[in-house]
């Protein structure tokens, strides 16, 4: 079944202008809410009275409804190499929780008119459902810059020597030791806690904003995962916080970037970088800078925020 991105204006559930969704001749995938909906019908045997004749029809709307949404469920893409589909094909049980959560899926609208019923459902593609897709041993593995970051923060041990990788360290390293010389009696551990304290708070974000309205070959998915472009992964890593990625999902999506920034996930003051492509062949995977890539890593406010689910990604049609 073909789906097709579109603007949607109006339905059911309350959906806003320029919400992503996905749409399919009986629902679809509403990826700015995070929630899969399905339409059903229904109708009953003729020589009923009135009010049996509802109730079996609604009866029949409502299974309708839950073979379709699972239907449009099996097509949530949960990262690159994971679809909903496919996972329950390879195994029983995730079938089984799916299609429980699938039953408890709420009604957001239920309609009766000429001995016809008609009901939306709908189901969140977060909590239960993210559970079950994506245990938390699906997080990431530590890339470079954690298992750096893991070596800064532990203290030296005097056997191991002190490396300066490039030239921009030695030149910062270089006006410290000036620094230092210039003022030999101040306490110099309580000076520059306090400097990178101001720093962090003077260039304090709220979340990470990507736009990746370039990037045409993207595949919507619950969880991308975020790149720089010698393929080190950024986000999920093993410091994101699995309950917040299976809450509100790893991510949520926009069609407008400036909607984007008043967006609450992000709050007011997200860090916004660009897109470059998707990593090679997988299509939920975005590809970023390297230069944005270490401006992310640099920015403590930006890595708290994207480790507690505040990304949101810009996409276009």
């Amino acid at each position: 079944m073909k789906l097709i991105m579109y603007f949607l204006l109006i339905w059911p559930l309350g959906t806003a202008a320029k919400d992503v969704v996905v749409q399919t001749s009986a629902g679809g995938i509403n990826w700015s809410q995070g929630v899969v909906y399905a339409n059903g019908y229904g109708t009953a045997k003729p020589g009923l009275s009135a009010a049996q004749k509802r109730i079996l029809a609604r009866r029949a709307a409502v299974i309708d409804a839950q073979r379709n949404l699972l239907e449009i469920t099996k097509g949530v893409r949960i990262n690159s190499v994971i679809k909903t589909g496919q996972a329950m094909k390879e195994n029983p049980e995730i079938t089984t929780r799916v299609a429980g959560i699938i039953k408890g899926a709420q009604i957001t609208r239920d309609h009766y008119q000429n001995e016809i019923a008609n009901v939306t459902m709908s189901m969140p593609i977060s909590g239960k459902f993210l559970r079950t897709m994506y245990p938390t041993n699906k997080l990431a593995s530590r890339d470079t810059f954690d298992h750096l970051l893991a070596f800064i923060i532990t203290p030296a041990r005097a056997s191991e020597s002190f490396m300066i990788s490039n030239e921009p360290e030695a030149n910062a390293y270089r006006k410290l030791i000036e620094w230092m010389r210039q003022n030999a009696s101040a306490d110099l551990n309580v000076i520059l806690n306090d400097a990178v304290i101001q720093y962090e708070t003077s260039a304090k974000f709220s979340g990470l904003l990507i736009d990746a309205s370039s990037v045409p070959a993207f595949e919507l998915a619950t969880i991308p995962k975020i790149r720089d472009d010698t393929g080190e992964i950024l986000y999920p890593s093993e410091n994101t916080s699995y309950d917040d990625i299976v809450n509100k999902r790893g991510v949520t999506y926009d069609f407008d970037l400036h909607d984007a920034i008043r967006n609450q996930r992000v709050a007011t003051t997200p860090f916004i970088i660009k897109a470059v492509s998707t990593y090679k062949s997988l299509p939920s995977d975005l590809t970023i800078s390297k230069s944005d890539a270490d401006k992310i890593r640099q920015s403590q406010s930006t890595i708290v925020a994207m480790n507690k689910a505040g990304v949101l990604i810009v996409v276009a049609i």
